[in-house]
């Protein structure tokens, strides 16, 4: 029997209930946790990096004698009902390029290091060994095991600080602090969410045509702007922030002849005239503009008559500050132990984040202004800017299959963006 000092493993217990016979450890890591874990179903050391990983998360190459972690390589992704499980990881060695399952499809299919003698364990453990096959599928698949299950006996842990006041923090201050890292981060040949989620719906919506003339809201260090000049527009692009000195700096080295300006976008009524701009775009910035109401009605000032308006943003719905997302165990590498946990829809107070950039080993706080989905298509509607078309940005198989652990059960089953077509109409 386990006990509160002596826990039997979270995974072993799990898998005795799908798989009769199936042996249960004692937790020797993680003991205190909500899932502690044995030996077996603990990190094991990856020979390239040296990172320990979660089990579900590496490969033995039984050829090479050589661990692999999903950091080190691309990795395929498996479509196979095994235990509670329906796909896994197949991780190329790092050595020789053999494709080897992850060690939790490896232990169900008996090729697992301990089961085959490649490696003995450091502690006392039993080893299960799926002598009978057959029996063995006749049983999975009867529960699932995720991070739905675990945290539904957890209280909500809010990560999310909402703001009475703005006294420490504004729009411009935080993203100025921001701007150093954000450039950094969002480069257009390798993000992953601008480049194969948001920004090819964006572009599609707006539909660019030759010599048209397009303001770029909150236009950032110009990835937008530089895009749309490439395409043929005629392009001006306005910040309030820092990082308008990065686009201005890349404009004055590639000379595409986009023009820039330090300005609020709550105040481009005061700077552009009515009816000048073809089109006007927003990439994922009006959740960001405090007076969202202010900066809509001086979009639909300088629009012309049929003039197209599309923005991005965080979808409403299921983006921090409203949805946080959760993953139990933390170091799991499988996307069905992520959770989302709905707070507030409502709450349009301002909210501060903080998220921990691991490939660049830094933090970046942010400033949001949430918002229902209905706030914004009112006030779209009060300046008749006319709804013509929205999206909501989906995983293709095609990226499931080049970008499993961004894609598969996360950006294929919600969408994280929301990218709406608008057209001007009467003038107000």
């Amino acid at each position: 029997m386990s006990s509160p000092e002596n826990p039997t493993c979270f995974y072993c217990s799990e898998y005795a209930k799908v798989v009769k016979g199936y042996p249960t450890n004692f937790a020797s890591n993680d003991e205190k946790s909500f899932t502690p874990r044995c030996f077996l179903h603990w990190k094991f050391e990856c020979s390239k990096c040296g990172v320990m990983t979660h089990f579900n998360g590496i490969s033995w190459c039984s050829y090479c004698k050589e661990f692999t972690c999903l950091g080190c390589v691309e990795e395929k992704i498996v479509r196979k009902k095994f235990l509670a499980y329906d796909y896994y990881y197949n991780i190329p060695c790092n050595k020789c390029g053999k494709f080897n399952p992850a060690l939790d499809f490896a232990e169900y299919n008996g090729t697992h290091p301990f089961q085959i003698k490649d490696l003995q364990s450091e502690e006392q453990i039993t080893v299960w060994m799926p002598n009978n096959k057959e029996e063995i599928e006749s049983q999975e698949i009867n529960r699932k095991i995720s991070g739905l299950e675990r945290i539904l006996s957890l209280g909500i842990h809010r990560t999310v600080e909402r703001l009475e006041t703005l006294d420490d923090y504004t729009p411009k201050s935080t993203w100025d602090k921001l701007a150093p890292m954000y450039v950094n981060l969002i480069h257009e040949e390798n993000e992953y969410y601008h480049q194969y989620i948001i920004l090819p719906e964006l572009y599609r919506l707006l539909d660019v045509q030759k010599d048209e003339k397009i303001l770029d809201v909150a236009c950032g260090e110009g990835n937008v702007a530089r895009y749309l000049t490439r395409s043929g527009a005629k392009v001006t692009g306005i910040d309030i922030s820092k990082t308008l000195d990065y686009a201005i700096e890349r404009e004055e080295k590639e000379n595409l002849g986009i023009k820039y300006s330090k300005l609020n976008a709550e105040k481009i009524r005061e700077k552009f005239e009515k009816s000048s701009f073809d089109k006007v775009v927003c990439n994922m910035a009006l959740m960001d503009i405090e007076d969202y109401k202010t900066t809509i009605q001086q979009i639909s000032f300088v629009l012309k008559e049929n003039g197209i308006f599309v923005f991005s943003i965080t979808h409403p719905a299921f983006a921090s500050p409203t949805c946080r997302r959760l993953r139990i165990p933390e170091d799991s590498q499988r996307n069905e132990d992520t959770i989302g946990i709905f707070l507030d829809y409502f709450d349009e107070r301002p909210a501060v984040y903080t998220l921990h950039i691991t490939d660049y080993g830094y933090d970046m706080t942010f400033l949001t202004f949430p918002r229902p989905i209905s706030s914004y298509l009112n006030e779209l509607t009060k300046n008749n800017l006319v709804f013509r078309e929205m999206s909501e940005p989906k995983a293709s198989e095609e990226l499931v299959k080049k970008f499993p652990r961004n894609a598969y059960l996360y950006d294929d089953i919600r969408p994280g963006f929301l990218i709406v077509k608008t057209m001007k109409k009467s003038d107000f």
